[in-house]
């Protein structure tokens, strides 16, 4: 049985340890110098009002981004993304434990390369290296950020956090108050816009928390949000591959597939599972991210095609990298990435259209 005082220094080391997860790479933000000048303060503040139950989230920051998509960004106080690293640090191991290994998104390893990998190794292992026909069926959510119901939500944290803390002890407690507090706080309240609100015109409702009904949507960009994210659809891929056996099956965020010989039980497997995402997860199909398509003719995934023993990079990521390795004026950590990232595709055409644009400078 810990005292207080054991529960308090433990409690203070693993803060301590989030506070520099949360830092890491990015010293030079102006809010994390802030931070940093009062960091042991703030720390041992945070702590006990973790261990009082009194601490609540400071106002989010509000703002849109246009690349690769145009998005609604809540930006979590420093403060709060220490609280979100901690709770992370606490739980994700447990969770990480038990997704399936075709779960790609924000985990450690794995990523959007991983998963277009990973689809490239189920079309060849389907249609024996393109020596028989295959087909995939891809579908996604719509507004999947902004349609989650914060009260399923923390029903399915809890239900890993019963099963990760059978003893119920401290940090079971501790991790219970702060999922509570994380996902039924609302990041409207209060907040802070830091581009003007004419930012959000031409951004569809189902993808902004401002038109949703009250007690739906988390913010996007933020760790326990994504975290949040594999949580909750965790049942889903446990429904596509235990449930209904499908072992060709893969998804990053709320984008997903399955490959299969047979078409005709992927039209059946669509139906399917448009019913159990509607009547257990609460969630709607996107109407018009339904494809089912014959897998030799290029499959887009995660912003690449994949084509018989090639890939290629796809439209988007073509146009963004053409617009910004175009410009004479590219930042050298900007073109780096991009050469670094396309190169794991099919890319010495684009490159050299890049070259050319810009006059042959490398």
């Amino acid at each position: 049985m810990q005292t207080a005082n054991e529960r308090m220094v433990w409690l203070s080391k693993e803060l301590g340890k989030a506070y520099v997860d949360a830092r890491r790479g990015k010293t030079k933000k102006p809010e994390v110098i802030v931070f940093d000048k009062v960091a042991e303060s703030e720390l041992a503040a945070l702590a006990h009002e973790i261990h009082t139950r009194t601490y609540a989230p400071l106002p989010s920051t509000a703002f849109i981004v246009n690349k690769p998509v145009k998005r609604e960004i809540f930006a979590a106080d420093f403060r709060d993304r220490v609280v979100h690293h901690f709770l992370f640090n606490q739980v994700n191991d447990w969770w990480d434990a038990r997704f399936i290994e075709d779960n790609y998104s924000c985990r450690l390893g794995k990523g959007t390369l991983y998963g277009i990998r990973r689809l490239d190794h189920h079309i060849r292992s389907v249609s024996r290296s393109y020596t028989r026909p295959a087909y995939v069926l891809k579908l996604d959510m719509q507004g999947y950020f902004m349609s989650l119901e914060r009260k399923k939500l923390y029903v399915r944290a809890m239900w890993g956090l019963d099963r990760q803390f059978p003893d119920k002890g401290y940090a079971y407690q501790v991790c219970k108050f702060l999922w509570k507090v994380i996902i039924f706080n609302d990041p409207l309240k209060e907040a802070v816009f830091n581009c003007p609100r004419r930012a959000w015109r031409g951004l569809p409702p189902s993808k902004s928390l401002f038109h949703q009904p009250k007690g739906r949507g988390i913010a996007i960009g933020n760790l326990i949000s994504q975290l949040l994210s594999n949580i909750y659809l965790d049942q889903l891929d446990r429904y596509a591959t235990v449930e209904l056996g499908f072992t060709h099956y893969g998804r990053y965020v709320d984008d997903f597939y399955i490959v299969s010989t047979n078409k005709a039980e992927l039209v059946k497997a669509s139906a399917v599972i448009e019913r159990y995402v509607n009547d257990e997860l609460g969630l709607v199909l996107h109407p018009h991210k339904r494809h089912l398509q014959e897998c030799h003719k290029g499959v887009a995934f995660l912003g690449a095609v994949i084509y018989p023993f090639r890939i290629h990079p796809g439209k988007r990521l073509k146009h963004n990298l053409l617009a910004a390795l175009s410009s004479q004026d590219c930042p050298r950590e900007t073109e780096a990435s991009y050469r670094g990232l396309v190169k794991h595709y099919k890319h010495h055409q684009l490159l050299k259209m890049v070259d050319i644009a810009r006059g042959g400078v490398q």
